[in-house]
């Protein structure tokens, strides 16, 4: 069973956009962001 989920990435195309639904929709919380 998963007890802890420590890091996630997720390549997208508009950082902007991502984020509103990441944070505002889901209540997700970023902690850092990487240009790949």
């Amino acid at each position: 069973m998963i007890q802890k989920i420590d890091h996630i990435g997720v390549a997208v195309k508009s950082i902007d956009e991502s984020m509103k639904v990441y944070t505002e929709i889901l209540g997700l919380k970023v902690t850092g962001i990487e240009t790949v």
